[in-house]
């Protein structure tokens, strides 16, 4: 009896020390990577701190350089992600206006979480750097506590005093277009529902229709702030990956409500022509175009 507990003692004396021996190596490769994290680089092609940063915000690699021509296409579409842990996630999709500003969703905040932009013009040329946002501006009607379509709309500005934006932003005005265009930035979901981005990117067209249509699907009553957009020309699902809808440079609408499942091909997207005067009123922007 004695022996046999002497064993047993050595055993877990030695499983102990298996434990804590896994867990400094486990601590050390999260220091290494933040320390990679915060290296200085980031240059076209240099591999710096900014691409590992990047990386860590979940950007797989699907194809080398296949989207670069439709990157040019669409230079102002941003991917927010957050970070409300140790670990950064895919939240929504932007547009980039004003130069310093992005229009989104106001669903896409997340009180006490970290937000940071990537840029898929950018990201496809490997200028891996990431933009944080200094501040929001959700609109005041914008219900938090019950998030709906209606008034599901935000401003937040970019912090570009270290990495100036180079590209020209997207435009918007008051004036309804019937034609609009979808910019598709894919992502790719895993078996626990985390969202990846990809270096894949797409456009396709898609058609404005009757607001009837999508009350029949959500249930929400459409007034002039919302736009009720038809995708069922486009085959692939898009339940993640779909980002503001265009019609040349001008954004038109964000995601308000996404489709539930692969099947449905209708989608709510809030219309930006509506609130330019809020876009304007938020960002102090006394005269625009």
């Amino acid at each position: 009896m004695k022996a046999a507990c002497i064993v047993l003692t050595v055993l877990i004396f030695i499983a102990i020390m298996a434990v804590c021996v896994m867990v400094k190596f486990a601590t050390d490769i999260t220091v290494e990577e933040r320390k990679r994290e915060h290296m200085p680089g980031g240059a076209v092609g240099g591999g710096g701190g900014v691409y590992h940063y990047t990386k860590s915000m979940g950007v797989i690699t699907l194809n080398d350089n296949s989207s670069l021509p439709i990157a040019e296409r669409f230079p102002y579409v941003a991917a927010i992600t957050r970070n409300s842990s140790a670990l950064w996630s895919f939240a929504c999709f932007a547009s980039v206006v004003l130069i310093k500003w992005v229009i989104t969703s106001a669903h896409c905040r997340r009180p006490g979480a970290t937000h940071r932009i990537l840029l898929f013009h950018d990201f496809a040329r490997n200028y891996t750097h990431t933009y944080p946002i200094l501040f929001w501006r959700l609109h005041e009607k914008f219900n938090m506590t019950n998030p709906t379509p209606r008034h599901d709309i935000a401003v937040a500005k970019l912090n570009v005093d270290f990495y100036p934006l180079t590209m020209k932003a997207s435009v918007f005005d008051e004036k309804k277009v019937t034609a609009v265009e979808a910019s598709i930035w894919k992502t790719v979901s895993t078996m626990d529902k985390k969202l990846y981005l990809t270096n894949d990117f797409d456009k396709y067209e898609v058609k404005i229709i009757n607001s009837v249509r999508c009350f029949e699907s959500y249930g929400v009553e459409l007034d002039e702030s919302m736009m009720c957009i038809d995708m069922s020309d486009y085959e692939d699902c898009f339940v993640h990956e779909f980002g503001p809808i265009y019609n040349g440079d001008k954004v038109v609408g964000i995601l308000a409500a996404k489709p539930r499942d692969c099947d449905m091909k209708l989608a709510i997207f809030t219309n930006i022509s509506y609130y330019t005067n809020w876009i304007l009123r938020s960002t102090h922007t006394t005269y625009y175009g």
